[in-house]
């Protein structure tokens, strides 16, 4: 791993009234208490004060110290939760929304099957090939039931996920469009496959799904998850879910003087990843020498892919936050310094964002090669995004530093 940290210029000398945290980050260490007003912002006699209007006090941006009549600081525990995200009842109704497009599908399947139950023979077509013809088949009285255990499974997991802490409002859209599609898609396919058997012979040779049923049942799930977006807005604010907890602590930043520029760039590598892409690039080296071309060609291209991806450099600039495969231009994930809200160093468990690689999870994307430390982004839609990464501390208080500079305003602490 190697980490380039550079600075123009490259000679300077902290203002007066700063001292260094451990890894050289700089820390305020005036001690004049900070008061903050519409009038006045600042602390009066401090030789610091414009320093303090920014936040630098404490590492934060534009954090307040607890004032006459207890004003500002950090609220008390459980002050600003709805009462969606403490222990309750009041979550249910989330949990239930999520659920209730597969108990729909549910009822509108079993509808059909008691429909055409009179002309189904003892046995069905469930499966097709992609020409539409049938290539599986299964006992009739068995339907209703494969049908429950589908949606009963699907019911169980989108309430249960809609209940997890940690989702944005962005990500719990996202879980209900899933959802509620879904749920409409299989509607529509399962109830098509009761129709096109009762047409067909008795025991359901010559049923055919043809593809328009497939184009018809995903524009129902379309309208599906339409309708349940629309609906989710209708629900009261608490009842939604609990919102993501707000990062602890203040936000950190890196002092930078008027006109001074600054970067960060670490190259992280994945010793497992790079142990599975050998290891599969043997096994396929193996194949090609038993003479099976075809497997062991995928499996040679499988280990190369990934120990290509096998590693990440992280960069933080004037362009915001770059994420990019190793040494490779592409893929490339990039978020630009206004669509930053705050950054943070984080310890994050990989199973907690779904496993290792490039995750879409109820906590938002991110880069996990590891466990461990990781620099995480609250972005201006409320949506996180994550990468492991070496130094993450030293990366995030540069980035805030450089979303504030770009934008003009001190970013709320812990991105709210």
């Amino acid at each position: 791993m190697r980490r380039v940290v550079f600075r123009i210029p490259r000679k300077f000398s902290p203002p007066q009234g700063f001292e260094s945290f451990p890894g050289g980050r700089p820390l305020h260490s005036c001690s004049h208490r900070l008061r903050t007003t519409r009038a006045d912002r600042g602390c009066a006699g401090c030789p610091h004060a414009a320093r303090e209007e920014s936040g630098m006090n404490d590492g934060g941006r534009g954090v307040k110290r607890p004032g006459r009549g207890g004003r500002g600081g950090s609220p008390p525990p459980g002050a600003g939760r709805g009462p969606g995200t403490g222990r309750g009842g009041a979550r249910w109704p989330g949990m239930l929304f999520e659920a209730a497009p597969f108990a729909v599908g549910l009822a509108v399947t079993i509808a059909f099957y008691l429909r055409t139950r009179g002309e189904l023979g003892d046995r069905i077509a469930t499966h097709f090939s992609g020409g539409g013809t049938a290539d599986d088949w299964g006992a009739t009285s068995s339907y209703p039931w494969l049908c429950l255990a589908l949606f009963g499974g699907l019911a169980l997991l989108f309430g249960l996920g809609a209940g997890l802490p940690g989702m944005s409002g962005g990500a719990r859209t996202t879980w209900t469009v899933t959802g509620w599609g879904t749920a409409g898609l299989l509607a529509w396919l399962l109830s098509a496959v009761l129709l096109v058997n009762a047409d067909a012979s008795a025991d359901g040779t010559e049923a055919r799904l043809p593809w328009a049923q497939l184009l018809a049942g995903l524009a129902a799930g379309l309208l599906a998850a339409g309708a349940g977006t629309l609906l989710r807005r209708l629900l009261p604010a608490g009842a939604r879910g609990p919102e993501p907890e707000p990062p602890q602590g203040a936000v950190e930043r890196l002092p930078l003087r008027p006109g001074e520029r600054a970067g960060w760039s670490a190259y992280n590598t994945s010793v497992a990843f790079v142990g599975i892409g050998g290891v599969t690039f043997l096994a396929g080296g193996g194949l090609l020498a038993a003479g099976l071309v075809g497997a062991g060609a995928s499996l040679l291209l499988a280990g190369l892919l990934v120990v290509a991806l096998s590693a990440v450099r992280v960069t933080v600039d004037r362009h915001g936050l770059t994420v990019t495969a190793g040494r490779l231009p592409w893929p490339r994930t990039r978020i630009a310094l206004d669509q930053v809200s705050a950054a943070r160093a984080q310890e994050v468990r990989a199973l907690d964002w779904g496993g290792w690689g490039y995750r879409v999870s109820a906590r938002g994307t991110g880069v996990i090669l590891r466990s461990g430390e990781a620099l995480v982004v609250r972005k201006e839609d409320g949506r996180d995004f994550a990468v492991t990464t070496r130094d993450a501390r030293t990366a995030a208080a540069l980035l805030n530093t450089l979303a504030e500079r770009g934008s003009g305003s001190s970013p709320r602490p812990g991105g709210g």
